[in-house]
């Protein structure tokens, strides 16, 4: 039986798990550039740890981040005037033996509870990826996310969503 935990970021344990997603720009980011980033503060990557395997079975990186006025216009019904703070999930990817079988869900699942209680004390209206395919941007969408009017393969969630949907509505 696969068990799988989410664990901060660990450069020892990247450096000993071969890591394959499909899409090489992924793969190299995990390998070259997570590492780093984590040592700056930003963004912040998670790991989906096979804890029998002892290896990285996805990642998710997450940042703070702006929607200019007139993009976050079309995703929040704002008036268009000021930027819109948001979070970024700026990459999720699925080791290839783990996927198909729920890990992409399970990562994003605990993302956004995450992000859900980060909103009772971190001010943003909204979350929002950059898919890049057709068929990422179907996985968001079958995880509530919606398309912006602009750029069809950007997508976003509303905190209100957010909240609607991990049943934190009330900030405290």
């Amino acid at each position: 039986m696969t068990i799988l935990r989410i664990d901060p970021f660990n450069a020892d344990i990247v450096r000993a798990s071969p890591f394959d997603c499909g899409e090489p720009e992924l793969n190299a980011w995990l390998a070259r550039y997570a590492g780093q980033n984590e040592r700056k503060g930003s963004p912040r990557t998670r790991l989906l740890l096979d804890v029998n395997e002892c290896c990285v079975a996805g990642y998710v990186s997450t940042t703070a981040f702006q929607l200019e006025p007139a993009k976050g216009a079309t995703a929040v019904g704002a008036s268009g005037r000021y930027p819109i703070s948001a979070v970024l999930i700026a990459r999720l990817a699925i080791h290839r033996p783990y996927q198909g079988q729920g890990a992409g869900g399970l990562l994003l699942t605990a993302t956004l509870e995450s992000l859900a209680d980060a909103s009772k004390t971190v001010g943003f209206e909204i979350i929002v990826v950059h898919a890049l395919h057709e068929t990422a941007a179907g996985f968001y969408l079958r995880h509530g996310f919606r398309r912006s009017l602009d750029e069809p393969r950007t997508l976003y969630m509303t905190v209100t969503d957010l909240r609607a949907a991990f049943g934190s509505s009330n900030v405290q």
